[in-house]
């Protein structure tokens, strides 16, 4: 009787394709879920910035002071301007400085400028990156939606500020932000 000590050649063979085979898949499985998790960690930063400069934007849009003699918030060719103090406390006096800001949209950019009537100098801030579209208007006391202001002889205070954008792989964003001086 003869016994057999090792493998044939026949059966390395097989065995090698096998193991290719499960390797190859494994390898094909772990690049696809790479794939989908660096596609997701994108569309999370992107969520991210977007939630970051529409904060921003609300947060300078509630903080605008109000005055009789002209509107806070304006809107000329396509630039949102507005003055804004800080936080409102309990009594209404205003808090720190106040500052002029613009929002601009050029070369695919949201830019937010920024300057300290007390200070010289202008802040530039880039909001976000990618932006393909993007609209201003304002919503005035005589139900309408505007998008430029009217002329400073027939100016009036806005009730609320309307942002579309689209931006990344995000269509079509709006967001409507009442101004905190309306009653």
């Amino acid at each position: 009787m003869t016994t057999s000590k090792g493998f044939t050649l026949l059966e390395l063979l097989i065995s090698l394709a096998i193991f290719s085979t499960l390797g190859f898949a494994s390898w094909r499985l772990f690049d696809g879920v790479f794939r989908v998790q660096e596609q997701v960690q994108r569309e999370q930063r992107d969520l991210r910035d977007l939630r970051r400069a529409v904060a921003i934007i609300e947060r300078d849009l509630m903080q605008a002071t109000f005055s009789s003699k002209t509107p806070s918030v304006q809107l000329r060719h396509g630039v949102l301007n507005l003055r804004r103090g800080n936080w409102r406390n309990p009594l209404g006096q205003p808090r720190g400085d106040s500052q002029e800001v613009s929002y601009v949209f050029e070369k695919n950019q949201l830019l937010r400028y920024s300057r300290s009537l007390d200070f010289s100098g202008v802040q530039k801030q880039l909001l976000l990156r990618d932006v393909r579209e993007l609209q201003w208007r304002l919503y005035d006391a005589s139900h309408h939606w505007r998008t430029d202001s009217l002329r400073d002889s027939q100016a009036v205070q806005p009730r609320a500020v309307e942002l579309t954008l689209s931006f990344a792989r995000f269509e079509g964003i709006r967001r409507v932000v009442p101004l905190a001086g309306d009653a």
